[in-house]
């Protein structure tokens, strides 16, 4: 089901007619539970791997040193999941849960950059891959459970993919420099990176803030003539940004949109 009906599409733009904001705030409860059960998961990982694999070298024998190393790597790349997971949630927060995001006329409004004009976002994408992990956390199998368990720690399966202008020059305006890699860089062959800003919504933050702030996003991006669609994954993202970056061969790079001055909601 879309975000983006008429109706809801005419909601927002009377609101932001009146130069209205709208904000989203962590759910300070689920961002520490989630980012606590992270940290506490990677650390039984790497204890109970290292106990396991001194256990069997002590014991000499081949095969259980064999499955032993294998545990331990399996641990390893799990540990390693799981902590990636917990930056990927306090780096677009500055590391405390607060404003989430906001969205006005005149930009986007972060914890690491008090505000990103319009005229810097090239591309939003809305992801929406809920249907397709429920699907796949119905399975029972491997790859089902795994699932699960990422689902119980944090994992989205609702997000807002930004792709911005000037990678280092938004770095360079993070407030708190041990966040500022909360700006992923994107290859561009014909200037500065771009910087790739992922937040997770469904993870901290209620059904129904999750459906306004996609819809307000996209309400104001396509307004300014921004690609600004509605997504079942990172495919789309990745095809439109080797384009937009130069990095296809034949691939035509979609031009920069026109700048939209002053209120494109009042009539």
């Amino acid at each position: 089901m879309t975000v983006l009906d008429d109706a809801t599409r005419q909601s927002w733009q009377r609101f932001f007619a009146q130069d209205g904001r709208f904000d989203v705030h962590y759910d300070a409860e689920r961002f520490r539970r989630i980012a606590s059960r992270n940290l506490r998961d990677a650390v039984l990982l790497i204890v109970s791997v290292v106990v396991v694999l001194a256990l069997v070298l002590l014991w000499g024998r081949l095969g259980p040193i064999v499955l032993g190393l294998l545990l331990f790597v399996v641990g390893g790349i799990l540990a390693i999941v799981l902590l990636r997971r917990r930056l990927s949630l306090l780096r677009p927060a500055g590391g405390e849960p607060g404003l989430l995001l906001g969205v006005s006329n005149s930009g986007l409004h972060t914890p690491l950059v008090p505000l990103i004009d319009w005229s810097s976002v090239r591309a939003v994408f809305a992801v929406d891959e809920s249907t397709r992990l429920a699907q796949k956390r119905g399975q029972r199998n491997v790859a089902g459970t795994a699932e699960v368990w990422a689902a119980g720690n944090g994992k989205a399966t609702r997000q807002l993919w930004f792709l911005l202008e000037d990678a280092p020059a938004l770095r360079s305006q993070v407030v708190d420099q041990r966040w500022a890699k909360g700006f992923e860089t994107f290859t561009n062959v014909n200037g500065p990176a771009f910087a790739q800003y992922i937040l997770d919504l469904d993870t901290v933050l209620s059904f129904d803030d999750t459906r306004k702030i996609t819809a307000a996003v996209l309400v104001q991006a396509q307004a300014r003539g921004i690609h600004a669609v509605e997504s079942l994954g990172a495919s789309d993202f990745a095809e439109y940004a080797s384009l937009l970056s130069g990095v296809t061969v034949d691939g035509v790079v979609p031009p920069k949109p026109a700048d939209v001055p002053g209120n494109p909601f009042r009539h």
